[in-house]
C-alpha cells in the first residue's frame, strides 16, 4: 500500500517527493558538517597548524554549511507549495469519484461505508499532505544512518580499535536502547491503531454534528427548541474524550522514553569514547567526531524508525481512499447514439414489466408496472407516500436500473444508449433539487458559460423576473452566504422556481418536474399551472403531485399505489371509477379544502357580526 501511495503521490506532483528527498539530505548532512568543522580545527590545532591555514578551513566550512543552510531553507520554501498542491490533485480525484461515478453506486450502503471511513481516516491525519513529510522524515533518517555509519569507518578501523573488550560491552549496550526504544515505539503506533479503530466505531454521532448537522441553516431550530445541551453532549462522547486522554499519555511517555533513549545512548558513547582515547587509541579529534556520529546514528535511527511507522500508517488510513476510487461503475454506459430520434414522429418511452428494490431492503419500491409516455403529451404521476413515484423517475432517468424488465426508446433498452447522450433529453425538477452557493446564473445555466438573455427569459418563464429585479449584481448574484459574504439568501418557493427555470434552460426534449409546487404559495401555484403549456410547449411532460387538482391539464394521469401502477386515464375517465385510489385521494382532499373553506366563511361571519 505505501509503494501504491507515493506512485500516486508522483503522478500527481513529482516535483513534491524531488523536493521532500532534498530536504531530507540536507537534514542529514549540516549536523555532520558541523561536526566534520570541528574535528578539522582540533586535528589542526593538535598538529600546530599555521594560524592561515585554521582560517582558511574555517571560511571553507562556514561558507560550505551557509550553502547547505540555504539550500534546505530554499528546497522546503518551494516545497511546501508543491506539497499543498499534491495533497489538492489526490483529493480532488475523491471529488471527481464523487460527481463521477453512478449515482446508483454513490448512493449504494457500501460507498456510503467507505466514505465515512475515509473521513475518519482523514480526521486521524492522513493524506498527501503528511504523507511527504514522513517521506521527507524516512529519507532523512537513512541518510542519517548512512552517513554517520560513514564517518565512523575510518575511526573504527585505526589500529587495534576492535581488539579491546569493551568494543563489544559498547556495541551490546548501544544496540539494546536501540531496540528498547523502537519495540516501544511499535507499541505506541499499534495502540494508536487500536484507538483509531475505536473511535471509528463510536464517532459516527459526533462526526455527523461537526460536519454536516451544525449550520446556520439549522440554527433556527437549535435556538428555539434548545437543543443545545443535546448537541454539546453528543459531541463531548465519554469515550472520545478517553481516547484523546489516552493518546495524550501515549504521546508524553513516547517522549520521555526518546529523551532518556538520546540521554543513555550520548552518555555511553562519551564515556565509552573517552576510555577508548585515555587508552590512546584515538586522537582528540577522532573522539569528537565518533561521539558525534554516533549521537546522529542514533537520532538517525528514531527518526527513520518513526517516520517508517507514520508513513505506513497513513498507508494503512489511505487504503479506504483507494478502495473508494476503486469503486466499480455498476452500470452499463451503452454506446449506441440517439441523434434525432427522441424528436421523431411516433418516437416515445415504453416501461414494460419494470420492477425494482433498493439494495439492502425486502419491499419492492416498484412491481411489474407497464405503460407508455407519447412525445407531446403531458402525464401526471399521483400516489400516496412510498407508493414509487420518484422510484420511477429515476428509473426513467437511468440513476438506477430496474431489477426486471425493461424501458425502451424506440424500442431499444435505454441501457444500450450513450449515458450521458441519453441523460441530454431529461430537463428534470426533483422534489430535493438542489442549488450552489454560487451565481444565480450559474445555477441556471448549470455552467459557468452561458448565455444571459436565455437564462434570463427562463427566470421569467419561472417567476423569479421580480426577485430578480431587487438583486444588484442581477445574474451575476451569489447564493447564500456559503462562499460569498455578499450572496442572498432565497426562500424556499424562490428556489424552487429557480430550479424550474434551470430545467427550462436545459431545453431537454423530455420534462419531469417532482412537486414542482411544493414550496410555492397558492398564487404562484396558480401562475405555474396556468402557465404549464408556455412552460413546457410541445414537450414530454410528466409531472409529480400530491395536489389532484393541479393534474386536470394533463392528458392522461397514472395512478400509482404501493408500487404498482393501478389506474390511468382523464380526470373525469378516473373520477368515474367510483371507490377507487384515485377517486377516494380526490373526494379526500375535496373534503379538506371544503372544511377549510367553510370554516373560514365561519370565521369571517363571526368576525363580521363582532
Amino acid at each position: 500500500m505505501l509503494k501504491k501511495c507515493l506512485v500516486e503521490i508522483w503522478k500527481c506532483e513529482p516535483q513534491s517527493l524531488l523536493m521532500a528527498f532534498g530536504l531530507a539530505l540536507m537534514e542529514a548532512l549540516i549536523p555532520l558538517g558541523s561536526a566534520l568543522l570541528s574535528v578539522f580545527l582540533i586535528n589542526g590545532l593538535e598538529a600546530g597548524a599555521d594560524y592561515e591555514s585554521l582560517l582558511a578551513r574555517t571560511i571553507a566550512g562556514v561558507a560550505v554549511l551557509f550553502v547547505l543552510n540555504a539550500v534546505r531553507g530554499w528546497t522546503y520554501r518551494c516545497g511546501l507549495p508543491h506539497s499543498e498542491y499534491c495533497n489538492d490533485l489526490v483529493e480532488w480525484k475523491f471529488d471527481n469519484k464523487n460527481m463521477d461515478m453512478d449515482y446508483a453506486q454513490l448512493d449504494s450502503a457500501e460507498a456510503a461505508a467507505i466514505r465515512a471511513k475515509v473521513q475518519n481516516d482523514y480526521d486521524w491525519g492522513c493524506g498527501a499532505y503528511f504523507m511527504i513529510p514522513q517521506f521527507e522524515r524516512c529519507c532523512a533518517g537513512a541518510a542519517g544512518i548512512i552517513a554517520s555509519a560513514v564517518l565512523m569507518v575510518p575511526i573504527l578501523s585505526e589500529g587495534d580499535f576492535w581488539r579491546h573488550w569493551s568494543n563489544l560491552v559498547f556495541l551490546v549496550y548501544t544496540l539494546t536502547i536501540l531496540c528498547i526504544s523502537s519495540g516501544y515505539e511499535r507499541r505506541i503506533q499499534a495502540t494508536k491503531e487500536e484507538q483509531k479503530a475505536l473511535y471509528d466505531r463510536q464517532s459516527s454521532r459526533s462526526h455527523y454534528l461537526m460536519r454536516g448537522g451544525i449550520t446556520y441553516r439549522e440554527g433556527k431550530d437549535i435556538r428555539l427548541y434548545h437543543a443545545q445541551p443535546l448537541i454539546k453532549s453528543a459531541l463531548r462522547e465519554k469515550e472520545r474524550d478517553h481516547m484523546v486522554e489516552a493518546e495524550s499519555r501515549l504521546e508524553q511517555r513516547a517522549g520521555f522514553l526518546d529523551g532518556v533513549a538520546s540521554g543513555f545512548l550520548m552518555g555511553g558513547a562519551y564515556f565509552f569514547i573517552v576510555l577508548r582515547a585515555l587508552d590512546g587509541a584515538l586522537q582528540a579529534g577522532s573522539v569528537v567526531l565518533f561521539a558525534s556520529a554516533v549521537y546522529r546514528f542514533s537520532e538517525s535511527i528514531k527518526i527513520w524508525s518513526k517516520g517508517r511507522s507514520e508513513i505506513l500508517m497513513n498507508a494503512r488510513r489511505m487504503e479506504s481512499s483507494f478502495d473508494y476510487l476503486e469503486l466499480p461503475d455498476v452500470q452499463t454506459k451503452g454506446h449506441r447514439h440517439i441523434g434525432g430520434e427522441m424528436m421523431k414522429a411516433g418516437a416515445g418511452i415504453e416501461v414494460k414489466n419494470v420492477s425494482f428494490r433498493y439494495a439492502g431492503t425486502a419491499k419492492m419500491a416498484l412491481e411489474n408496472v407497464s405503460f407508455r409516455l407519447s412525445p407531446g403529451r403531458k402525464y401526471a404521476i399521483v400516489g400516496m407516500n412510498g407508493s414509487g413515484k420518484t422510484t420511477l423517475v429515476k428509473l426513467l432517468c437511468r440513476m438506477y436500473d430496474p431489477n426486471e424488465g425493461q424501458i425502451l426508446l424506440n424500442g431499444v433498452d435505454i441501457r444500450e444508449y450513450d449515458h450521458t447522450e441519453y441523460l441530454r433529453q431529461f430537463s428534470v425538477v426533483f422534489q430535493d433539487y438542489c442549488l450552489l452557493a454560487l451565481p444565480l446564473g450559474e445555477n441556471v445555466a448549470a455552467s459557468g458559460d452561458y448565455e444571459a438573455d436565455r437564462v434570463q427569459s427562463c427566470l421569467e418563464r419561472a417567476g423569479v423576473d421580480r426577485r430578480l429585479s431587487r438583486m444588484e449584481n442581477g445574474l451575476q448574484t451569489s447564493l447564500y452566504k456559503n462562499i460569498d459574504r455578499d450572496g442572498v439568501e432565497v426562500s424556499g418557493g424562490e428556489a424552487q422556481k429557480i430550479a424550474l427555470a434551470r430545467a427550462l434552460y436545459k431545453d431537454a426534449p423530455i420534462v419531469i418536474l417532482d412537486e414542482p409546487t411544493a414550496a410555492l404559495d397558492p398564487i404562484s401555484e396558480h401562475e405555474i399551472y396556468s402557465g404549464f403549456d408556455r412552460l413546457v410547449g410541445n414537450k414530454t411532460a410528466v409531472f409529480i403531485s400530491h395536489r389532484l387538482s393541479s393534474c386536470r391539464f394533463c392528458d392522461e394521469i397514472l395512478v400509482f399505489h404501493e408500487g404498482r401502477l393501478v389506474q390511468r386515464g382523464s380526470h373525469d375517465a378516473l373520477l368515474a371509477e367510483d371507490d377507487r385510489v384515485y377517486s377516494r385521494m380526490w373526494h379526500a382532499q375535496a373534503r379538506y379544502y371544503e372544511d377549510s373553506a367553510a370554516s373560514f366563511d365561519a370565521g369571517e361571519r363571526s368576525y363580521i357580526s363582532g
